[in-house]
Order: C-alpha cells, then structure tokens, then sequence
C-alpha cells in the first residue's frame, strides 16, 4: 500500500490520486480473499429482488430389473421443497474534504479508506456464520426446518425422515456419532446416499480439543495408549466468525447445488465515486452490493451445538 505523506505536504490534486493508489491495493485484497465460510456457500446470480428455487435432488429410485421385452419404467426425481431468496441492498460510504486532508493528525482519512471494503468483506463473513449460529433453530430451511434436524421430511414424503443433528460437547465418543450420520445418510427417495465427511468446521474455543482429536494417532480422552481411527480424517478448519463456543460441523464433500448453502448475487459488491458537486469533496467513494446469503435444505452439514 502506498505510504500516506505528511499532513499538509500533499497538494490538493495529488491527494486524490495516492487515496485512489490505495483504494486500489485494498480492493485487489479482497478479491483474494476467498473467506474461510465462502467455501461452503454456492454462489449464484439472480436477475431480480426475489429468487424462488427448489430443493429438488438429482437422485432417482433404483433401476429395476426389466427386461427389453417390457416397458421402460419411467421415473420423475421427487418434486423437492420451494424456497424463496429475497435479496437486499447494501451501501456504505465515505468522503474526505480539502478541510480533513489538511488538518488530519490521526490517520482519519486512512482508516476511513481501509474501512470501506473491509466493511463489506466483514459483512459477508458474518452472513456466512449466521448460517451456523442458526443451524439449530428456527424454520428457515426450504422444509420448514432448521440447518440441522433430526426430522428433515423427505421430498418424497413416503420416504420418511433424515438426520443431521446430534447433541453432546466435542470429543471422540460424539464426534464418531456425528461421523456415522454422514454414513446413514439417505437420499430423496429414502434409499441408502452416505456422504464423505471432509471438513471439521468449529469456533476458536474448540479448537484445541478439535486438534486432540483429528491430529492425534492416540485416543485423547483413553488412559489405554489405544490407537484412535479419528486422526487425519477430517481438515479441520476454525472461523473466528462462529460466535458460538460449543457447536461444531462436519462438512461433507458434495458441491455444486448439493451444498444447499447459497448467496445469490444481483449486483456483485463494487466501489465507484459518488461525484458530490461540493468543491470542497476531494475524495468520495461509495460501497454497494445487492446480495443474500441463506440456505435451502443440506445433506452436506452435520452439527452439534455442543450441549
């Protein structure tokens, strides 16, 4: 990032082009900045306020022994749950006068310029962690059901329920468990779909036990030196974002659509200047995007809150 000169030393037609220099190194960060949860969420564009999707799987019954001589059993996948995205606008923005440049002492005007896109990039990392501070309340998801149930219907209502929830604080006994719910998991049609577990997802409070557990080849909480079958089986990945000290995800390995995690984008976030006529304004700047981060059902998010 360009160093900022002395108070008083920059004239008023160079200030504008070293505030811009910066802007630039700052907004070319955030566009490397992946984000610990944007891994998870599928980003799609929308055309409108309000997207309305279905949570219909790609998964059919299984083929049936028929022969050439019979008719072809056609099948339809099940009709899935409708969900709504309403997508909302956000804008923030800042100014610097001929009368702040020349008086300021503090650093106002450089925090005020690294502020603005961090804002943004702060705003979404928090509508990500939303997702999993919610994940256990609520009727938000696409079947009327929280992140993680214990009762998510199936699309195909004959097929009954499916589970992704369980309950206990982190450590090997409840970890395996929420392992296994991965390995039962069925599909639409309530046939047999399990899921590989990929990621373990938690706070930065879990995140020593969490090491104990999946990078240790000894059972951690076993006075018997036994070996334990949790070592490198997951990533394990903190967001310092989750508020929550206790919950913990597994995260599986499906993707695309698949993740039932979503941001759905009208405008993608950009920084333009806001050109105010005062001639004093030597410097204006404006943040906007129109976005929404939310969920529809997810096979690929296994929680505990922890208790």
């Amino acid at each position: 990032m360009p160093q900022y000169p002395q108070t008083g030393t920059g004239t008023r037609d160079t200030y504008p082009e070293l505030l811009d220099a910066a802007m630039e190194n700052i907004w070319d960060r955030k566009d490397r900045h992946a984000g610990v949860l944007g891994q998870y969420f599928q980003t799609r564009s929308a055309d409108s306020d309000t997207y309305k999707m279905s949570s219909v799987g790609s998964a059919l019954p299984l083929m049936k022994e028929n022969e050439d001589t019979e008719g072809l059993p056609y099948v339809n996948p099940a009709p899935g749950f409708p969900k709504t995205f309403t997508l909302v606008n956000y804008r923030l923005a800042i100014q610097v006068t001929d009368t702040l440049r020349s008086l300021d002492r503090q650093g106002k005007v450089k925090g005020m310029l690294e502020g603005l896109p961090k804002s943004a990039m702060r705003l979404r990392e928090y509508q990500r962690a939303s997702i999993f501070d919610n994940a256990f309340s609520g009727t938000a998801g696409a079947d009327s059901q929280p992140l993680c149930a214990n009762s998510h219907p199936h699309e195909n209502l004959d097929a009954g329920t499916w589970d992704n929830l369980s309950t206990g604080a982190l450590n090997g006994a409840n970890l395996q468990a929420l392992r296994l719910l991965t390995q039962n998991m069925t599909q639409e049609t309530g046939d047999p779909d399990p899921v590989m577990p990929a990621d373990l997802l938690t706070g930065p409070a879990n995140e020593q036990k969490a090491r104990e557990l999946i990078e240790s080849s000894k059972v951690s909480e076993n006075a018997l030196n036994a070996n334990t079958v949790l070592v490198n089986s997951l990533r394990l990945v903190i967001d310092k974002f989750i508020s929550s000290t206790t919950a913990y995800f597994i995260i599986g390995d499906l993707e695309g659509d698949e993740r039932g995690l979503y941001e759905f984008e009208n405008q993608a976030l950009n920084l333009k200047p806001t050109n105010p006529e005062d001639p004093d304004i030597i410097f204006s700047r404006r943040a906007k995007s129109i976005h929404v981060v939310d969920f529809t059902v997810s096979k690929n998010v296994y929680g505990s809150a922890g208790t």
